[in-house]
């Protein structure tokens, strides 16, 4: 079994155990999803969702919505069939499409791309430099602005099938797609990359 599919089962079975409300069906550590919540606070902060056309990469089950936030338009991308389906049923009127980010290609641009939490998956779409410095390129195509969380090899707790990042490799790959890139690190456990045309 390849490293993709363990993510796959990983979440599908995370699913399967918590159900479709409890935020932990998306591996994140708790119920209501206050560590998701906050990732995507710190990116609203940097660049304001509400005025902005937003792709977002590994969108889940539509947890941007979930937790109240707005923009112009929106396209939600996952690979998982059951998160696109929930996030489909819940968000009817917003654009969803199941698709792995890696190969998802598309001529319209946007203002920003976003990913939280998803680059961290083992199997995921940053797992290995190559995929990563693909993955950062890919999004900056699509948009003028990124932003992009990563778990910190800082990170004094560890989650299993997580990978972490070092903050200066991370920076250095990004600085290969694009020069201007900033890198925000305000904690511990996880670090906001900000990539700009």
């Amino acid at each position: 079994m390849n490293n993709q599919q363990k993510m796959m089962d990983w979440y599908n079975n995370s699913l399967n155990t918590y159900g479709e409300t409890d935020f932990r069906s998306l591996t994140w550590g708790s119920e209501d999803g206050g560590s998701a919540r906050q990732r995507y606070e710190q990116m609203n902060d940097e660049i304001s969702f509400k005025d902005n056309s937003i792709i977002e990469f590994g969108c889940g089950w539509g947890s941007f919505f979930d937790f109240g936030f707005t923009c112009k338009e929106y396209t939600g991308l996952d690979i998982n069939t059951r998160f696109i389906q929930l996030a489909s049923k819940k968000h009817p009127f917003i654009n969803f499409i199941e698709s792995d980010v890696l190969l998802y290609n598309t001529n319209k641009q946007f203002d920003l791309a976003i990913s939280s939490g998803v680059a961290g998956n083992q199997g995921g779409p940053a797992d290995h430099p190559t995929k990563l410095k693909q993955y950062l390129t890919l999004m900056i195509n699509h948009a003028n602005n990124v932003l992009v969380n990563f778990p910190s090899t800082w990170a004094t707790i560890r989650s299993h099938n997580i990978e972490y990042f070092s903050p200066a490799s991370t920076l250095e790959i990004a600085l290969q797609v694009t020069n201007n890139v900033t890198l925000i690190h305000k904690s511990n456990k996880d670090f906001l990359l900000k990539l700009q045309r």
